[in-house]
């Protein structure tokens, strides 16, 4: 049985995902080169990336998942 995703946490990701490139001034390209991950469709959001992909960014731009995730930006899910 397929698990709901969270559209608002996939939104998120991407944005993160997105930024993190755009920063470091890296193209989709050479991103794909060095992961071997399908990058336009996480930054899309068709895929949803999974934490070893995730770890697989952090180790090329040089940050701990502590920091991929310590942002405002994932002050997510509010709390009650």
């Amino acid at each position: 049985m397929p698990r709901p995703k969270d559209p608002v946490l996939i939104k998120l990701l991407t944005e993160r995902m997105r930024q993190l490139r755009n920063t470091s001034s890296i193209t989709q390209e050479d991103l794909i080169d060095s992961t071997h991950l399908d990058i336009s469709r996480h930054e899309s959001g068709t895929s949803v990336p999974t934490i070893p992909s995730i770890l697989k960014l952090c180790k090329v731009y040089g940050i701990t998942l502590r920091e991929f995730f310590d942002t405002e930006t994932f002050d997510y899910p509010p709390k009650e």
